[in-house]
């Protein structure tokens, strides 16, 4: 794919931790760190790959070399982009803050874990942040707890969707035809992501006390140890994430988490209020229409867009679907091409790179 490439060189990124395998976590930063190097950003290495190249590990070695360079002004009035979520950001960011003084430092926020968990991270994210001058999060009222309870002081910058990565030539294979189901058939809900029990507990009781009559939910990715029902719920298997877009079989993609059906509850409940997840992302790119919680960031974008609808219960879901006309399926399907493609091409984080740069 061609990109616009930065001129600058001043710019770096520092390369990301991640555990190379069917995580969609490793998928997002996989995904972030090629957008850094289509604008031709300079890597400064604090990670190392371990022997089977499986996982990154942190570089004791690199990072003390950074920080004890005989020019210390090489790093200054530069740009440096970092990802969070590195297990040992509590080290590197005063790292960063220190090679990079005088430098814009923007902090890439996946996850604010002190909303993720209930708060019991505070102290240690609030350290964290405060290396940085700007961030970049998922929605505005990440945004709103970035600033009011964890005192970020800096420029804070959304990005709504986060881009799910595609190979123009793949890309271009996901375009199928999806059938709209007939009075008889029932519509395919698809649910992607880690399926074990203790992060979406949802599905366990989904299966066990839902028998509904005008959908059955396909479950793909890994960990799922619960029990199937046909035309009720179906594991489809897991797939690499660069390779599950083109997996997908259904109408419609879900976006729920928490402990219950009624509502989406608990910690990782509630954080869809404040957290777009990568699946909906990956939805979007596959072609299909989103189904999300009325309550969560990513509502705001699917009736911007027009691009599915929102419920406030799972309970509720049976009865929405039955009033879905063909046409407005048409509808939704019509206006996810463009947005779809935007993602693939890594366009909306590269929308807001754009704007730190240039100012």
């Amino acid at each position: 794919m061609e990109s616009k490439k930065d001129d600058r060189e001043n710019v770096y990124y520092i390369p990301a931790f991640y555990w190379k395998n069917y995580n969609a976590f490793a998928k997002s930063k996989m995904d972030i760190e090629e957008t850094f190097k289509r604008k031709n950003f300079q890597a400064i290495e604090f990670f190392k790959d371990s022997r089977n190249g499986a996982v990154r590990l942190i570089s004791l070695k690199k990072l003390f070399h950074l920080l004890f360079l005989e020019d210390k002004t090489i790093y200054e009035n530069s740009i440096v982009f970092f990802q969070s979520g590195s297990g040992v950001d509590l080290i590197i960011s005063p790292a960063i803050k220190r090679i990079f003084r005088n430098s814009k430092r923007v902090i890439m926020i996946h996850d604010v874990e002190s909303l993720r968990f209930g708060k019991i991270n505070v102290p240690r994210e609030r350290m964290v942040f405060s290396n940085f001058t700007h961030a970049i999060c998922a929605s505005d009222a990440m945004a709103e707890f970035l600033k009011k309870s964890l005192g970020f002081k800096g420029k804070i910058y959304t990005y709504g969707l986060l881009d799910y990565l595609i190979e123009d030539e793949k890309y271009d294979s996901l375009s199928k035809t999806i059938d709209f189901p007939s009075l008889q058939e029932k519509f395919k809900v698809i649910y992607a992501g880690n399926l074990s029990s203790w992060k979406a507990p949802f599905i366990y009781k989904f299966v066990q006390k839902m028998n509904p009559t005008k959908f059955v939910i396909n479950l793909y990715g890994k960990g799922y140890h619960g029990p199937t029902k046909d035309d009720v719920l179906e594991f489809k298997g897991a797939f690499p994430p660069n390779e599950l877009p083109g997996k997908l079989d259904g109408h419609f993609g879900l976006v729920w988490d928490g402990k219950d059906i009624s509502k989406p509850s608990g910690n990782t409940g509630k954080y869809l209020h404040y957290n777009s997840p990568h699946k909906a992302s990956l939805y979007i790119v596959s072609g299909l229409p989103l189904i999300v919680w009325k309550g969560a960031a990513a509502y705001k974008l699917v009736e911007q867009y027009n691009i599915g609808f929102g419920i406030d219960s799972l309970l509720e879901l049976d009865e929405r679907l039955k009033g879905i006309t063909q046409e407005q399926y048409a509808t939704w399907r019509a206006n996810i091409p463009n947005l779809a493609k935007q993602l693939a091409n890594g366009q909306s984080l590269g929308r807001v790179i754009d704007q730190i740069l240039s100012e």
